[in-house]
């Protein structure tokens, strides 16, 4: 199935691990040129030899914290000279939740205060980076990578990050709608990445059970009884940047293994 995603470029934050890493490698296999960011530059500099080693594809690395007012502005600026302009942004730099603590009494307030900061605004910041070239192309693909935390009472912080994500997106929408960009959100649920195990290994220790019961435990809330794989997530949100995702925008898919037993309508 040909997405039409050859000869774009899409830029991705929190592109050096997890879910950022699958989204860049799955856009190289489609034929588009990557532009991944990420604060750890060492880390950055081994993303993007694995995945020229791995696809033959085309990658820009530049280091950045999206928190930093002005810093999506340069990844920006270096995407436009390397390969002429950014079609697609996906947002996905932020914090892992789960190895703070969130709840009503024990959150700090500063964790609050640095997820809007990292999340929030940075995806907002992102947006407006890209904006400009999207609008002089008259097509883009913007997708906010946030969380199922958002549907969920319990962890403060990650969830009004997330909700307020949701709700971000659904303004963007509207905002850059007319000049042919869509704007959607994805909410992976539990997720194989490289802190899988860390997480669970807390989780267990809060709760005191053995890591694998800790997974058995996150499993039985899924329909499919699974965690999903990054893999997954990626090739929903690439569908979404996708030809074939137009008519789909201001919309919040989550890819959780049908996690909860919630009814959204």
């Amino acid at each position: 199935m040909d997405l039409g995603l050859s000869g774009r470029t899409a830029l991705v934050t929190g592109g050096s691990r997890g879910i950022g890493m699958a989204v860049a490698r799955r856009f190289l296999r489609e034929g588009a040129a990557v532009v991944i960011c990420a604060r750890d530059a060492g880390r950055l500099a081994q993303a993007s030899a694995r995945l020229i080693e791995e696809t033959g594809g085309s990658v820009e690395a530049v280091p950045a914290d999206v928190s930093h007012e002005g810093a999506l502005d340069a990844v920006v600026e270096r995407a436009t000279e390397r390969f002429g302009g950014v079609h697609i942004l996906v947002n996905n730099a932020g914090r892992t939740s789960g190895s703070d603590p969130e709840s009503f009494d024990a959150v700090d307030e500063r964790l609050i205060v640095r997820d809007f900061e990292e999340k929030h605004l940075g995806y907002l910041r992102a947006a407006r980076a890209v904006r400009p070239y999207m609008q002089s192309q008259g097509w883009g693909r913007i997708v906010n990578v946030t969380g199922m935390a958002a549907r969920l009472a319990g962890p403060i912080s990650a969830g009004a990050r997330n909700a307020a994500v949701v709700h971000l997106t659904r303004s963007m929408a509207f905002a850059l709608g007319r000049s042919g960009v869509t704007v959607n959100a994805v909410s992976p649920g539990i997720t194989a990445t490289e802190r899988l195990d860390d997480l669970l290994g807390l989780d267990a220790q809060r709760r005191g059970v053995s890591p694998v019961q800790a997974r058995a435990d996150m499993e039985a809330q899924t329909a499919l009884g699974k965690v999903v794989s990054t893999d997954e997530v990626a090739d929903a949100i690439v569908f979404l940047c996708s030809e074939l995702a137009s008519g789909i925008t201001g919309e919040h898919l989550a890819v959780s293994a049908g996690r909860g037993q919630g009814v959204h309508y």
